[in-house]
């Protein structure tokens, strides 16, 4: 009799890891790669819609967070809420390194990359919970630190000076390696203003991950190498037009 428990045990144990092993490749974790997404503040409200609200705060001098997103998937689990109570060590950290330059609460914004990217991220026990999550994309960000590499080159914000694409993409290569994405926008006075980084990473982290036919989320497109780029330094009395 307790050879036959042990025998049952051993079979339901293993039937356990096949299941689990069967998840994991049939759906919730199959992504491969993630997008770590950083903004630059000053050139966020250039090309949003005038029924938007945008704030770009004092603090908000140096690249922020836009998002960690795990490639081809969105919103896997809709009832995994995030609570107040699952950043209780973050929200300082958070409000400074990842906030929301529209007029609504940081919490609601941090709600919807939870629901829409950190659901889906979740698989990875580095990242199965919302306090591993938030905290990872910003232990990311001191990693793909993109403020040092441009001031290591010498690139600075500035109004009237721009700089071409390659430049830029050489600056970035010692932090990022090659496989990045500068996003850009069009002004009102048509010029090209650098917005966002795109860096594609594999599931520890490291940087270089590629795959073919990823999903864009992103409203932004990736700077032209044909025309120069600027990068605008943050104006919170214009954010809309920094630069006029």
């Amino acid at each position: 009799m307790v050879r036959g428990a042990v025998l049952l045990f051993l079979w339901l144990a293993g039937a356990e890891m096949l299941r689990e092993e069967q998840v994991e490749r049939s759906g919730f974790c199959s992504w491969k790669c993630m997008k770590f997404v950083q903004m630059w503040p000053a050139s966020f409200c250039v090309a949003l819609g005038p029924r938007f609200d945008c704030v770009v705060p004092e603090s908000a001098d140096s690249w922020t967070i836009h998002g960690l997103w795990p490639s081809n998937v969105m919103n896997c689990c809709s009832c995994w809420h995030l609570f107040p109570s699952d950043l209780m060590d973050l929200p300082k950290q958070l409000a400074q390194h990842w906030p929301t330059f529209l007029n609504a609460s940081s919490f609601k914004f941090w709600k919807e990359e939870w629901q829409k990217h950190g659901t889906c991220a979740g698989c990875m026990e580095a990242l199965s919970s919302p306090s591993k999550y938030f905290g990872a994309a910003l232990g990311l960000r001191t990693t793909y630190n993109i403020d040092g590499a441009f001031q290591r080159a010498g690139i600075l914000p500035s109004c009237n000076h721009s700089y071409q694409l390659q430049t830029l993409q050489e600056a970035l290569v010692p932090v990022l390696g090659k496989e990045h994405q500068l996003q850009c926008v069009t002004d009102g006075q048509a010029r090209q203003v650098l917005v966002q980084l795109k860096v594609s990473l594999f599931s520890n982290f490291s940087a270089g991950c590629l795959e073919e036919g990823a999903w864009d989320f992103s409203p932004y497109r990736p700077c032209e190498n044909q025309r120069r780029i600027f990068y605008f330094p943050p104006n919170q009395k214009n954010p809309r037009d920094p630069c006029p």
